[in-house]
């Protein structure tokens, strides 16, 4: 038996997989009414208000007709009202359509067509995006327009609902139709979501592709939000600091479903700014920390930091050397790996795990969840220590990819291949590689940009490292990496220290300092590597000219 594998499945077999969402909001108001559900600079919410809020809500919906099934898009930063919409929209049967407020013309207009989004939901603005404007370079007049209006650029639009930013104006608006109903809408409606409905389609942020549509049904978020809750030991007094947005997997269920399924308060910041978020993180006395990395550096580097009193204690990036310096030696943070298609905490040690544990991996399954290592060529399992394909199956998998079947997306024995690269210790814990694709292959030999990344990240003065290959000539690629440092360091001294713990051949050939806001960014926030690799290509060639 793994270590802690007995307490942490008695833990989280409680049920959490025969829920629907709306029973989830319902109970949680139930037993905390008057607690803070939602905070943030705009709005606090009660779980009382977040549960009415969602009823009216979704009496509106009913009376533009969501139902069963109906693809509802919302596009919205993380506000209360993302929050009480997207349980409006699960209250009638809907199928949540979480819509990136980071997306360009053509990524908004892909998800819309390939989700077949019925009824969009939408704020007009936000920061330098014009999401009407880009509505009307995708299908002119389809946000003007008194009726609906067919345009092949997003066949199955019909109806679209412009939200202003006052947060009673947003309730009002979306509410406002259903006032004609009597009270037993959305009611009628919730009593047939069943746990198995298709309750969201969010879209991966694909890097070579489009972006793909993973349905994840009713059942499935529950027992994923319950899950992280568990494993993080979260209860009523916690409060969860987490920038990470709605609209991603781990946005929507680790930071906002978990937090709600246990009573806790969901602290929420539109836009990151580090002076901010340590202002509110000390406020409001945040225990629990979601985001990412180079958000937890710029915290750490802000020079309120050192005088800011933080009460985190829970959390993520146990593994990571930022962890010592945002948590107390004592904390109950965890190491995990996930993704959209499994949830957003696939793996991971207890929250009550030792800390040498914690700190040593990515984790073992969580209960109920099953991991092997493949062959990426054979699909055959591999040994212990071996890195392969990650490949997964469990009750907190997304059904399907929307527009397939699950025949297309899991193997003759229900595993999905995950494309990342991994490998098992003799514990039965995960150390996650990278991507299969984000492998060099120098003179013949693969070297994965995770281990030479992770190297460099044990060096006192890396806050973050990139790893990515450039061309070589006769050798194929070599090992170049962008690094950004917490002080002040010559690359030489990187360098040396990679060689003394790498083969030679996977010490980078070349190495740029970069400051963090110098990196590219994807809309999901995190670093584009394709970027980087073009960057890392021009210089390279500039270094051999």
């Amino acid at each position: 038996m793994r270590p802690n594998e007995r307490s942490n499945s008695t833990t989280m077999s409680n049920g959490a997989d025969l829920q629907t969402l709306p029973a989830l909001l319902d109970t949680a108001a139930a037993q905390y009414p008057s607690n803070d559900a939602f905070i943030s600079a705009r709005r606090r919410a009660t779980y009382g208000e977040l549960r009415d809020d969602s009823i009216a809500i979704g009496r509106g919906l009913a009376a533009r007709g969501v139902g069963r099934g109906t693809r509802v898009g919302l596009l919205m930063p993380n506000r209360a009202e993302w929050i009480a919409t997207a349980f409006g929209v699960w209250r009638c049967g809907g199928v949540l359509v979480p819509l990136s407020t980071l997306a360009r013309p053509r990524e908004l207009g892909h998800c819309l067509r390939s989700a077949d989004v019925a009824v969009l939901l939408a704020v007009r603005r936000f920061l330098r995006h014009d999401y009407a404007a880009m509505l009307d370079e995708i299908a002119p007049d389809a946000g003007r327009a008194p009726a609906p209006v067919f345009h092949a650029a997003a066949p199955a639009l019909r109806q679209v609902v412009w939200l202003e930013d006052e947060p009673a104006d947003v309730i009002r608006t979306l509410a406002a139709p259903g006032v004609v109903l009597g009270s037993e809408r959305p009611a009628a409606l919730t009593a047939r979501v069943a746990p198995v409905d298709p309750a969201t389609v969010t879209f991966t942020s694909g890097t070579t592709s489009e972006p793909k549509g993973a349905v994840h049904v009713h059942r499935a978020l529950c027992r994923s939000a319950s899950d992280v809750g568990a494993t993080l030991n979260l209860d009523a007094s916690d409060r969860t600091w987490g920038y990470l947005p709605f609209f991603f997997n781990a946005g929507l269920v680790a930071v906002a479903l978990a937090t709600l399924a246990r009573g806790a308060a969901v602290v929420a910041t539109e836009v990151f700014e580090p002076g901010e978020a340590l202002r509110l993180l000390e406020a409001e006395r945040c225990t629990v920390f979601f985001g990412w990395p180079h958000q937890a550096e710029a915290l750490i580097q802000h020079p309120r930091f050192a005088s800011t009193k933080l009460a985190l204690y829970k959390g993520v990036g146990a593994n990571v050397p930022w962890a010592a310096r945002l948590y107390p030696p004592d904390h109950r943070a965890v190491a995990t790996w996930g993704m959209t298609e499994t949830g957003p905490m696939y793996t991971a040690w207890p929250s009550t795990a030792p800390l040498e544990l914690r700190a040593s991996s990515h984790g073992a399954p969580v209960a109920g969840r099953e991991l092997r290592i493949c062959d990426p060529e054979s699909g055959t399992p591999t040994g212990v220590g071996t890195a392969g394909e990650i490949c997964v199956r469990g009750p907190t998998l997304f059904s399907h990819y929307d527009g397939l079947s699950p025949r297309d997306c899991f193997d003759a024995d229900g595993y999905f291949h995950t494309g990342d690269l991994g490998r098992l210790d003799e514990r039965g814990a995960l150390h996650f590689l990278g991507r299969i694709k984000d492998v060099i292959k120098t003179a013949g030999v693969n070297v994965a940009a995770a281990e030479v990344e992770a190297t460099l990240l044990r060096h006192p003065a890396v806050g973050a490292a990139h790893v990515v290959p450039v061309p070589a000539g006769a050798r194929g690629e070599d090992v170049a990496a962008f690094v950004v440092a917490s002080r002040p360091v010559e690359p030489a001294e990187l360098l040396e220290h990679c060689r003394v713990e790498l083969a030679s051949y996977k010490v980078p050939r070349h190495l740029w300092l970069r400051r963090e806001d110098e990196l590219p960014l994807r809309s999901s926030g995190k670093v584009d590597k394709a970027l980087l690799r073009a960057e890392a290509a021009r210089l390279s060639s500039t270094v051999r000219g």
